[in-house]
């Protein structure tokens, strides 16, 4: 394959260093010249409030703090006008005075929707039989619209069926709803939430990451905390004949790949028995990479299962040796059956990993659990488009991955 090729990029200001006479030249110098001795103060509100507007409320407290226009922008009853038209919300009504309660409310609930984006997963309980995992999507009208993630019937492609939607109300609080049904969405630490049914009361924010242990105890401890509140509505709803029960979710850190690490995150490839489904690949501090099988089946391995592991992600490169090349020339791809056709495989494979079958570890009918036999060794084929395939010892097929979601958007979907 011929390398490559590489673009030679000319900075802007070569041709005016080199004395080039083009007037379009000159003036683009200028006015970058002119551009680079514009100080922050100097910048007009309207400006200000539009940098204040793309930050999140502990960035935006502490660009106040730096100099007299960012805080009396921070200040300005303008800013919730500011805030809205970024993010499509209605206008604010007109008020004669600043309101910064009303401002901190906008800031604090815009801070919880960015929160919530992207993928989680549905922690196991006994009553719960919907799709494991959910997307938090922004939607239109600065609307956050969360979606449950299937594996769909038609090929490669991912069912989506519509959750929770959390939008901003006027008053500058989050309003969160399941269909018409009112719901809170609660956070847990940074990385779980709780979806659970709305109650009248006020009750207080889910506890931050990172809170000493005191402050842990007494958030558990009192009265009105969270658990207490679930208790109190499931009282409630049994009074009132129905009942939801709390859901609980955790992010999938680290959802997509890149270059450093490129098996990690949220991927989806159909399997032997011609089904579809979806792999969680995360990486180690110790540089390992471990494997695990989101299923929907509510059998004995249902869950989250071990696939495949290994302790070295050190990718062989080309050339690669004979041996390793008839390993991959003998085995078959699972092939995607798309309206009625097959698709054809032309992927190039541009690295190798070998890695070790946990198969010890899943198979219910194993005497042994530890047997040196069935830890089957394997390997990781990854292609030149950033997705890869994997295959063990033994097994005639290749399982192929590709991705569920680029840039944060869930791609290949159906609905």
């Amino acid at each position: 394959m011929p390398p490559p090729l590489k673009h030679q990029h000319t900075p802007i200001s070569s041709g005016i260093l080199e004395g080039n006479p083009n007037p379009s030249s000159c003036t683009m110098a200028t006015s970058l010249v002119a551009a680079a001795e514009t100080a922050l103060e100097d910048l007009p509100e309207d400006a200000l409030l539009a940098i204040l507007a793309f930050l999140a409320p502990a960035d935006a407290a502490a660009a106040a703090c730096t100099c007299r226009a960012l805080f009396a922008a921070a200040s300005s009853p303008a800013l919730p006008l500011a805030l809205a038209l970024r993010l499509g919300l209605p206008p604010p009504r007109p008020s004669p005075e600043a309101c910064p309660a009303s401002v901190r409310r906008l800031f604090r609930s815009l801070h919880r929707l960015r929160r919530l984006l992207g993928l989680w997963r549905r922690l196991p309980s006994s009553h719960s039989g919907s799709p494991s995992l959910v997307a938090f999507e922004w939607a239109p009208r600065a609307t956050l619209a969360a979606s449950l993630l299937a594996p769909s019937k038609r090929g490669l492609a991912v069912s989506k069926s519509p959750f929770v939607t959390l939008s901003v109300a006027e008053s500058g609080d989050t309003v969160a709803a399941l269909g018409e049904v009112p719901v809170c969405v609660n956070f847990v630490g940074d990385n779980h939430i709780v979806v659970e049914a709305a109650s009248g009361e006020d009750e207080e924010e889910g506890m931050e990451g990172g809170s000493p242990p005191e402050e842990m105890y007494m958030h558990f401890a009192n009265r009105r905390s969270p658990g207490a509140g679930r208790r109190r509505r499931e009282r409630q709803g049994r009074r009132k004949g129905g009942r939801m029960e709390p859901e609980h979710f955790v992010r999938i850190p680290d959802a997509e790949p890149t270059k450093a690490r490129p098996l990690q995150g949220l991927w989806k490839g159909v399997c032997e028995n011609k089904t579809l489904e979806f792999y969680i690949i995360s990486y180690d501090d110790i540089g390992g990479v471990t494997c695990r099988r989101v299923s929907e089946n509510r059998g004995q391995n249902s869950g989250y299962s071990p696939v495949f592991w290994t302790t070295d992600a050190t990718f062989l490169e080309p050339p690669f040796s004979e041996q390793e090349l008839d390993r991959y020339s003998c085995l078959e791809h699972i092939q995607v059956v798309t309206c009625g056709h097959t698709e054809t495989w032309n992927k190039a494979v541009s690295r190798i990993l070998c890695i070790n079958s946990s198969f010890d570890l899943v198979h219910p009918h194993l005497l042994a659990p530890f047997d040196d036999t069935s830890n089957v060794e394997g390997r990781i084929w990854l292609y030149e488009d950033g997705t890869f395939g994997f295959g063990f010892t033994g097994s005639n097929s290749i399982i192929d991955l590709n991705h569920v979601s680029m840039d944060g958007c869930i791609i290949d979907t159906s609905y």
